[in-house]
């Protein structure tokens, strides 16, 4: 088998991810590799035999991730495990799952095509935002999905001015600005209106949530391209900037938010055979 170590992390506190995970730890502990356990599985099954540690110690030494839950919780782990190159795989047991998309009646055969080197390897781009305030960077981060912009609390219109590599986009009067890459085009993006982008594609997407003028809609852009995002100071509702959903900063009048392509990779390792337009057409019920 090409990978040794593998580490398994999960969505916690769930009964079918329980069961889940107990067969892929009897399939990994029949094939007699090492296997390193995040806390958060820990608490659900039997860990005798294996190695529990905190998702921080994990990627230090791991050769292929598996993730046990939904999507949320895949890109959880790739904020830790992205950067470092590592590989991913997601066994569903969240809702959709566009990107944990091996059911767990195929562990088994996924698997073993997997481990033995039978695999797609599929990279796809990240995003780099930061924050700056008053001449200062004060939030940094990476998201593979999507960042967005958007208002904080109550429901009221924020008023944003976008730039595409300095030159002016549009000033925007809407609940806030989704950027994502084609792997979040299915995601937050797609539920707002924006197109599904082919994953593998260099590009991005710039979806208005709920846009106050009907004529600002989605764009798609390079994946070369910076985009830029101020708070307009004329903006009358607090704003806060999200990375993937699971980080918020929360954004002051006047902060600018710069985007980017990230130099790091999301890796998915996939059975080979994958197809993404059958995962749409499952994931969305397409008749064909």
């Amino acid at each position: 088998m090409i990978f040794k170590k593998v580490a398994l992390i999960s969505k916690p506190n769930d009964a079918d991810v329980a069961e889940t995970l107990r067969a892929v730890i009897g399939y990994l502990s029949k094939n007699k590799l090492n296997i390193t356990v995040d806390t958060s599985a820990s608490n659900m099954v039997d860990t005798s035999g294996c190695n529990v540690a905190e998702i921080q110690d994990i990627k230090k030494d791991t050769d292929l991730a598996i993730i046990v839950g939904g999507d949320g919780t895949l890109l959880a782990a790739a904020q830790h495990l992205a950067p470092l190159g590592i590989p991913i795989c997601g066994i569903n047991r969240g809702r959709l799952g566009f990107l944990v998309d091996i059911s767990p009646k195929e562990i088994t055969a996924a698997l073993d095509g997997i481990l033995n080197g039978k695999l797609t390897l599929e990279e796809r781009i990240a995003l780099q935002a930061k924050v700056e305030r008053d001449g200062k960077i004060v939030s940094k981060n990476n998201s593979y999905n999507d960042v967005v912009v958007h208002c904080r609390d109550a429901v009221r219109l924020i008023e944003l001015h976008n730039k595409i590599d300095g030159a002016p986009l549009n000033t925007l009067s809407a609940d806030g600005l989704i950027v994502a890459t084609p792997t979040g085009s299915t995601a937050y993006a797609l539920s707002c209106g924006g197109p599904i982008i082919q994953p593998t594609l260099d590009s991005l997407v710039l979806v208005p949530i709920s846009p106050h003028i009907l004529s600002n809609r989605p764009i798609v852009v390079s994946a070369k391209s910076e985009i830029e995002i101020m708070v307009s100071q004329n903006s009358r509702a607090d704003a806060v900037v999200s990375f993937d959903g699971h980080i918020h900063f929360p954004l002051e009048l006047g902060d600018k938010v710069t985007i980017c392509k990230d130099s790091a990779k999301l890796k998915l390792a996939q059975p080979l055979g994958h197809d993404y337009l059958d995962i749409l057409r499952k994931k969305l019920s397409w008749s064909f």
